[in-house]
């Protein structure tokens, strides 16, 4: 049987499943949370690209020592009170070991509770506000970065390689947007540049119109974006039909525009936007072009950092039952806790609030395509 941990390594804690059975030959049940529906469907469906590409990935090299893995999947629709109910049902009923979700941070943040009560380990693969990791629920996970760690890697180079020192922020009314905004303001006093325009818009909005008219009369050098595909796309067009080509820079530090829909709606728009990520296909390390090559394969896109932090989270979930060799949620936490992984996107590790630590690149899109214009930077 071919070994899940070839390109990882675990250094874990005395585990304390020592009295736990080994997994039963049977498929492990693995419960997923995202948005299939609602105005971050697209989103929410590329990050379950991810998770299913690895999930089929793994059954097909012998599954968890000879366990499929099953995906138990359900729809929160981008809404707390759904991804909670979704939580529930697959915790109680269908008693799953591990559940991945969910996409925006208002809906991880009403379930983490559901994980704690319930003693499973959710780990989340998109979701930035900083406050997961930052209120002590041992059985929430973070797979990816968080806003903190992408203003320290992307405001730095703002501030001095591109000289932006008065910023305006257009951002989405939730957890995700209002903490990320906190999260840039915190670095940007450290830096010496000022803010000068805050506006924020709720979820699927048509017409941004009024605030781009109010960002016209502002002098800022630098517009930052924090939302989804469809939304931004919305703002990025009616900021050019407007008539402010080249009076700012258009910054989406949190990368919610690079990926290939974003760019066929936007069309010339996208070109010039800069942002940081974790991952983007054209990263030229040998394991990121290999998923990319396999993804785009399968599903005939470029992948991007939701269907990479998808499809490493389940493979991290995979790397610890296997390690923990038990079905027993705290056995499979601990070994969680414990990870060393390297996956597309690099080398990273959970620290103790079990926060994933890893690098982050600046990207930029020029003529249709996005391209690496500086890094890894370390965002620790």
């Amino acid at each position: 049987m071919r070994k899940l941990s070839a390109v990882v390594v675990f250094v874990l804690c005395a585990l304390a499943s020592s009295a736990a059975a080994e997994i039963p030959k049977a498929p492990v049940k693995v419960g997923v949370v995202l948005p299939t529906s609602g105005p971050i469907a697209y989103d929410g469906g590329l990050a379950l690209n991810g998770i299913k590409m690895a999930v089929e990935e793994i059954n097909a090299a012998g599954g968890i020592k000879g366990n499929r893995i099953e995906i138990y999947i359900e729809d929160s629709a981008g809404v707390p009170a759904t991804a909670v109910a979704a939580m529930e049902k697959l915790v109680g009923m269908e008693k799953v070991v591990a559940v991945i979700g969910d996409f925006g941070s208002s809906c991880t943040l009403a379930m983490m509770d559901v994980a704690r009560r319930a003693e499973v380990p959710l780990i989340t693969p998109v979701s930035l506000a900083p406050k997961i990791t930052e209120m002590g629920n041992i059985w929430m996970f973070r797979g990816c970065d968080n806003s903190g760690m992408i203003a320290r890697a992307f405001t730095k180079w703002a501030v001095q390689e591109k000289k932006i020192d008065k910023w305006a922020y257009i951002a989405i009314n939730t957890d995700y947007g209002r903490g990320s905004v906190e999260a840039f303001n915190e670095d940007l006093k450290k830096l010496g540049a000022s803010v000068v325009f805050t506006e924020y818009f709720n979820q699927g909005e048509t017409d941004y119109y009024p605030i781009v008219t109010k960002l016209s009369a502002s002098d800022a050098n630098g517009l930052c974006l924090f939302g989804e595909t469809v939304d931004l796309s919305r703002v990025v067009a009616q900021y050019y039909e407007m008539g402010l080509e080249g009076k700012m820079l258009i910054m989406d530090p949190t990368s919610g525009t690079f990926n290939e829909k974003f760019i066929e709606l936007a069309k010339e728009s996208a070109n010039g936007i800069v942002g940081a990520s974790r991952f983007v296909a054209s990263i030229p390390t040998p394991a990121a072009q290999k998923f990319a090559a396999d993804y785009k394969g399968r599903y005939n896109l470029d992948p991007e950092k939701y269907a990479q932090a998808g499809y490493d989270c389940a493979r991290m979930i995979a790397f610890a039952i296997e390690k923990a060799d038990s079905l027993d949620t705290e056995a499979i936490r601990s070994a969680l806790a414990g990870l060393r992984y390297e996956g597309p996107q690099g080398k990273a590790y959970f620290d103790e609030k079990n926060q994933l630590i890893i690098d982050e690149y600046i990207v930029a899109v020029k003529e249709g395509k996005l391209e690496v214009v500086a890094g890894p930077i370390s965002a620790h």
